[in-house]
């Protein structure tokens, strides 16, 4: 049996009316890997900071054994600027500078990071120092609130891979379900202040809760069957001497029935988002000309080109620092473009949210006032209600007012006043951060049934393969399509984050490597990631053909039929081919020039 490492025993939390734990008892042993699930303020966080000592329970108590050694990531906690992150490290674990760096290497630490303060680094970057720090003192049992909150995918790939193979017990709340399954073994649910405890992965506990609820349907339409069936007895023969007593019979063995039947939650039902939409018609949505993004003399992107059609649903993609949110803000015009054009159709109506759209709410609004001053005048009441509902805001939580949320709940306020305006354009930075995982789901198959454009950026796995129809990738200070899928583009990913904690590791036996064997490595790496873009426009162009042939084939079959539709589209083709083989020739001669430096 696995050592024990944390024991609950009726743990209870309060907050005025509302119950948010309710006597929960459990146990954590070694190796236990936990996703701990639930809807927003079902009291996830409250739990954690319980068991870390943050927040005192109102009844029951925690145990930490001896051998329990605590690693916890606090998010708000500001690195310093006075010191290298070498030295940080140094002096947070008292380990050697070996030691330090070995375990960096893992989160694709380099020297240049391990020189640099980390107050200094992206914030990419100050979470994986975070992260080094917390394995540095050796815990063997961590607990990650939302770790994965403004990460980047590849630092949430090297993150996910060291918790699939650490060796500890974790509690971890993440909203994306991606994650939870490539990392955990076991799910805890709060709902209701109760705790619903699984052995095994995410995708079985949701399938396994889902048959659960449908056997609870169907065992309470029978029980409502038999109590018809026997209270059209006691309705018809209740009031007769002789039949009386068995009537009453009738009567307790209705009130048993009723007694056994399961009450079922309307609220924690899954959300059904509905995003109001007009018709999207044919066309470009957007056109973008030799833009450059960046602020002042600090340019991040240029020669930016793209088109997105109307009703296209497209991810923009790229690490933490990179210019994704500098893009967006761009083309809705929050920033000015340093130079180039930016052109939306004549008929774009933009709705625009990021994580600083909460801080413009007015603080006096009560939530129901906002959301129906964000709602167009001919949206019912019902619609504004159930747009409340499906962000979590139901009964007395539409009459508090703005100054008294959370940030979550504000964020999520500002979500959905963007959501119950009519537009045909939507452009979402992180829109999922705050969520649960139910609620993520929810709008992904809402904006996916959405008729306009969405424009976004998003690292949740599961919600961005949901919805994603085209990606655009913002790297190395360029702005250019993605030639393939998004599952393509995370195994991508995932390979150059694997060389990248290859190189992190070669830094430690190379560290007096020259220039010129720096800038080879350099170029190398810059060869292989254009080499897998060339089978990416490869792979393209054999679609295109293939295309191209089936409607040449058709006109060579049918020469007295004349098809609009296939004649436009066969003349598009040829333009996409010409543009697309003119970018394979250009690829190919980079290739070339880096292998002759």
């Amino acid at each position: 049996m696995a050592q024990p490492l944390l024991e609950v025993n009726g743990v209870s939390k309060t907050y005025g009316k509302q119950v948010v734990l309710n006597d929960i008892s459990f146990q954590i042993a070694q190796g236990k890997k936990i996703a701990l699930i639930g809807r927003n303020g079902a009291g996830k966080s409250t739990l954690l900071k319980i068991l870390i000592d943050e927040v005192e329970a109102d009844t029951g108590s925690v145990k930490l054994f001896d051998w329990t050694r605590v690693g916890v990531i606090h998010q708000n906690e500001v690195l310093p600027t006075n010191k290298s992150s070498l030295e940080y490290l140094e002096e947070l674990s008292a380990k050697p500078s070996w030691e330090v760096r070995k375990l960096g290497a893992k989160f694709g630490l380099h020297d240049d990071h391990l020189t640099k303060s980390p107050g200094q680094l992206s914030g990419g970057y100050q979470m994986r120092i975070k992260l080094t720090g917390m394995f540095l003192q050796d815990p063997n049992l961590l607990f990650l609130d939302e770790p994965v909150n403004y990460l980047d995918l590849q630092t949430i790939l090297l993150l996910e891979n060291v918790l699939a193979d650490y060796k500890g017990s974790f509690v971890l709340v993440a909203h994306d379900r991606t994650f939870l399954q490539n990392t955990c073994d076991a799910v805890y649910e709060i709902e209701r202040g109760k705790l619903t405890t699984y052995n095994g992965d995410i995708q079985s506990f949701l399938k396994w809760k889902q048959e659960q609820a449908e056997f609870t349907l169907r065992t309470n339409k029978k029980l409502v069957k038999e109590m018809k069936h026997h209270q059209k007895f006691v309705d018809r023969f209740g009031s007769k001497a002789s039949l009386a007593s068995r009537a009453q019979n009738k009567v307790k063995h209705i009130s048993r029935l009723r007694s056994k039947i399961v009450k079922i939650d309307v609220d924690l039902a899954t959300t059904n988002i509905y995003i109001p939409s007009k018709e999207a018609h044919p066309g470009v949505a957007l056109h973008v000309e030799d833009l450059s993004i960046g602020y002042e003399e600090n340019v991040l992107s240029k020669d930016i080109s793209f088109s997105i059609n109307r009703g296209e649903k497209v991810v923009i993609v790229g690490e933490n620092g990179a210019g994704k949110s500098t893009l967006l803000k761009s083309i809705v015009g929050k920033i000015k473009p340093l130079s180039g054009e930016v052109k939306w159709w004549k008929h774009s109506s933009v709705g625009y949210y990021d994580q600083l759209t909460s801080s413009s709410l007015d603080d006096r609004n009560t939530v129901l006032d906002h959301l129906t001053e964000s709602a167009d005048s001919a949206t019912s009441a019902e619609q504004i209600l159930m747009m409340a509902g499906n962000f979590l805001f139901k009964g007395d939580d539409l009459d508090k007012r703005v100054n008294v949320l959370s940030g979550g709940e504000r964020a999520r306020l500002a979500l959905a006043g963007v959501l119950l305006k009519t537009h045909n354009v939507l452009i979402l930075d992180e829109p999922t951060n705050h969520m649960d995982v139910e609620t993520t789901d929810g709008l992904a198959l809402a904006l996916k049934n959405y008729k306009g454009t969405v424009i976004f950026v998003s690292h949740a796995r599961t919600f961005v393969s949901t919805l994603v129809d085209r990606i655009i990738e913002v790297r190395h200070e360029s702005v250019r399509e993605y030639m393939g899928t998004y599952d393509e583009h995370v195994e991508n990913v995932m390979e150059l984050m694997r060389e990248d904690v290859s190189d992190a590791n070669s830094d430690l036996s190379d560290e007096g490597k020259s220039g010129d064997q720096a800038s080879r490595k350099e170029n190398y790496a810059l060869v292989k990631e254009k080499q897998r873009e060339l089978k990416r426009i490869d792979a393209q162009i054999q679609v295109f053909e293939l295309e191209k042939s089936d409607i040449l084939k058709f006109f060579f079959e049918n020469p007295t039929d004349y098809s609009p539709p296939r004649a436009q589209r066969l003349g598009q083709l040829k333009d996409e081919l010409e543009a697309i083989e003119s970018k394979w020739v250009k690829i190919s001669e980079e290739i070339e020039a880096l292998r002759q430096n």
